[in-house]
This record gives C-alpha cells, structure tokens and sequence, in this order.
C-alpha cells in the first residue's frame, strides 16, 4: 500500500473521542507498528477514549503525549495520521515540520479509502442532513437485502474491519466532511465514489477553513470524484444557499457527473408523496429522497430503472427511527414534547428544526453555543414568533433581540427558564444552532445534559397525573 508498509513508526495526532483516532492506532498496531498518540487534551479529557485504547491489542507500544505535542518526533517518524478536525492545518508548525521531512501525513479516512474497492462506495458529504441521510441509505439497503457498512464522520471507524468484511459488502457508506474532503483533496488522494451525495451546501466551518471559498472548495472535492451520472445533488428549494457567490456555477459545472435525470413530469412529486416516515420534519422528507436517489444509482443505471427502483424502495422507510440527538422526540414527558436535536451545528438545522415542529407559537427553543463563524441572524428573528428564545453558549448575545428572547447561560438555567413558562401541550426544543465546543466535549454530552436536565425539571411538574 505504499510507505506505511515497511513503516515502523507511527504517530496519531488527535486521539479525540468519536473512535477515529482509536481506529487509527488499533490498525496501525495490527500492522506491527510503534504508535505515539498526542493530543493536547489531557488525560481526564480523554478519559473514554484512553480505556479504549488500554484494550488493543499490542497496547504495550502505545507511547502516549498529552496536553501537548512537544517531545514528539513528527520528523522521523514513518507515517503521521492527523485527526481531520485539527483547524486550518496547512498552517500547523508540526504537521509542516512533518511534511517538510518527508513524511507521509494523511488522516484516517485516507488510510480507509485505501482499503475500499470505491466502485461500491457511496459517499455523502453537506452542510446538514449528511448523518441521517446516511443512516437512510445504510436502513434501505439493509431492507433491501444488501449487507452495507457504515461509517466516517458518524462516528467510529471502519478502518479497524477486517478485510474480508470489507471485500465482501455490498456497498461502503460514508459521511465525508469538509475537514476530510479537504485532505483528500490537497493530498490527492485516490477517491472515485460510485455514487456522491451532496445534501446541502450552505455557510459552514469558516473558524476551520479561514473562508468560505475554502470551505466550498472542500466540498466541490466530492462532486468533482464521483463517477460521472452518479452525482446526487439535492432538489429541496433552498438547499444550496443562494448566498454563496458563484452557487449556480457551482452546480452548472457538477452537471456532467449529475445522476440520470428524473425531470420527468411530476416523477420527484411522486417520489416525495410516496414517503411515510416517522421522524419530523419537512426536511427529512428530503433527506429521505436523496437516500432513495443515491441507493437507486447505485442499483441501476438507466433513468427509467432508478425511477423504478426509488418507488420500490420508498415503503421501507418507514421503519427508519432516526438517530440520536437528530429531531430525536424523548420518552417520558406526557404533558410536553421534549425533541432533542443537538446535532443542529448549523443555523439550517436550527430553521429547519423549528419549522418541523406543530406550533411555533407553543415552541420553547434552546439556541446558541461555540461561534464556528455563521449567519445566527436566522435564529435571532425567531425570538418574536416562538413562545420562547433561551440563548446559551458564547453565541448567547447574538440571539436577544426578539421580545421572546432570555439569556440563560447555560443548558440546566435554560430548561429552568423554561419550565417555569411552559404550559401542557408545549414543546421544548433543543436545537443550538452552533456547536458545542465551548461548553462541552461534544454534542452527544449537551444532548445527554439536556435530557437529563428535562428530566430532572419537567417531570416532576408535568407527569402523568
């Protein structure tokens, strides 16, 4: 496969917590190679993920720096495996010292690719919807008796599967992002997925990328390596947001990798009435076509047979729950509707989830958190129209200016505020808008936080009796 064959030297730099780091190390252990993890988390941060790393197999040559990168020999090492989330890292001194050396750098995702046979890849990349969309395609062709795996930027990794479970499944489906989409890119990296999906294409990760031409450019790295005819571009109005400059060039210069047509009169209509799903939300209808369309690229070839193929497949959404933390609607509150949606990074996802709901009037929204650099604007106007606005996080000022709007700090003081204005029948919402970096390790901790916090304020007041 290259240099990292012979190599004997390895170092990870980014353990993190959503598997990719450990999935990294596992494999290049498997390989017979000396691994350094560095992270500037400290060890009580990654907590988890070093009980985890303890467990491989060949731990005994896990050398381990944390809370710092100094001390680590980037230079002579044989391979440098970066977490893709590492900001802006053509700016970073160590991954340069690396790469100045001669090193091979590359992420995770990379050394995955590298095992794939790609022509049964399908990859989905967006702003938002990219998580459940590939939860949907992954559900579909499991229905549809096809053995799939599923895996990047959902969490976990792939790349610890053993070859054979990968030579032998029927499709690969990843959630790429920018971040990735920008190694694959800037490194070339072999990518040709079967099929692309892009779900949406918005203002997104500019802290990351420094711009939002950068940031586009990530993205446009997906659409421009599919194979041509498989490029599943979405159809909901809106999608890609017209504030991006050049957006219809953008999408005029995908059209030759674009999927067989489906402008066939009122045939995308039909598809979307066909689609019973028991997850809320306008916009997981679209989600839930896209799916349909990249599954049925893959299936087939011909317009007319992916038409076909789509309309077949559309019953079997229905048995899709959804995922944790995305519009996910919590058990146990029978006078409310508590929805936790702290996946919501984007002010999309936010508008989105709002308008899924029954009753904006009735709706209590929790917003705010880390600044990654987008319009919060949306959300703002928002505190005329819903029962109440409670910002939290370091975006909290930007969210005040409807009569509707309190600040509250943080999740707990928000569900509290809210508590103390709700009445049965109304709905609190979690759905920040931002991400969760500047309070918590990740969004699945705020989502717990959250649930634990409704529990402990709501219950009580709003049970059964």
């Amino acid at each position: 496969m290259g240099r990292e064959e012979t190599a004997e030297s390895a170092v990870v730099m980014g353990l993190g917590r959503f598997g990719g780091g450990l999935g990294a190390v596992s494999y290049l252990l498997e390989r017979g190679m000396e691994v350094t993890v560095t992270d500037l988390q400290t060890e009580e941060q990654l907590h988890d993920s070093l009980l985890q790393l303890r467990d491989l197999r060949h731990a005994s040559r896990i050398r381990l720096v944390l809370g710092t990168h100094e001390g680590v020999d980037f230079e002579n090492a044989d391979l440098v495996v970066a977490n893709p989330a590492i900001p802006r890292p053509w700016e970073n001194p160590f991954l340069k010292r690396a790469m100045a050396a001669g090193t091979r750098v590359c992420t995770e995702i990379q050394l995955l690719l590298e095992r794939i046979d790609q022509s049964r890849l399908i990859a989905v990349t967006g702003s938002a919807g990219k998580s459940t969309t590939c939860a949907m395609i992954h559900h579909l062709l499991g229905q549809s008796g096809r053995n799939s795996l599923l895996g990047g930027n959902l969490g976990g990794s792939l790349l610890g599967c053993d070859q054979q479970r990968i030579d032998e499944a029927d499709a690969v489906v990843l959630e790429v992002s920018s971040f990735m989409l920008h190694w694959i890119g800037a490194t070339r990296s072999p990518f040709r997925p079967r099929v692309g999906v892009l779900t949406t294409l918005g203002i997104n990760h500019t802290d990351w990328h420094g711009d939002l031409d950068h940031y586009v450019s990530s993205k446009s790295v997906l659409c421009r390596a599919t194979t041509p005819g498989n490029l599943v571009l979405p159809v909901a109005p809106g999608a890609i947001d017209s504030r991006i400059p050049g957006s219809q060039d953008l999408t005029e210069g995908w059209h030759a990798r674009r999927e067989a047509s489906w402008d066939e009169v009122g045939e995308l209509e039909k598809l979307h009435d066909s689609i019973r799903l028991d997850v809320p939300g306008e916009h997981q209808v679209h989600n839930a076509m896209t799916a349909l369309r990249a599954v049925a690229s893959l299936l087939a070839d011909r317009a007319e047979d992916r038409r076909a193929t789509a309309q077949a497949l559309a019953s079997d959404l229905a048995t899709f729950t959804g995922l944790p933390h995305r519009l996910k609607v919590l058990e146990g509150f029978y006078g409310i509707r508590v929805v936790d949606d702290s996946k919501s990074t984007t002010p999309e996802a936010t508008l989105m989830a709002v308008a899924a709901m029954d009753d904006r009037s009735r709706t209590h929204l929790i917003a705010g958190g880390f600044d990654k650099g987008g319009d919060l604007s949306g959300i703002d106007a928002l505190g005329d129209d819903l029962a109440g606005l409670y910002a939290i996080g370091t975006t909290a000022g930007s969210l005040l200016s409807g009569r509707n709007a309190v600040r509250c700090g943080d999740i707990e003081s928000a569900v509290a505020c809210a508590a103390g204005r709700m009445s049965r029948g109304d709905i609190l919402l979690l759905s920040p808008g931002c991400a969760s970096w500047d309070q918590f390790i990740n969004y699945e901790e705020r989502g717990r936080t959250f649930a634990d916090a409704a529990r402990s304020c709501l219950q009580a007041r709003w049970d059964r009796t």
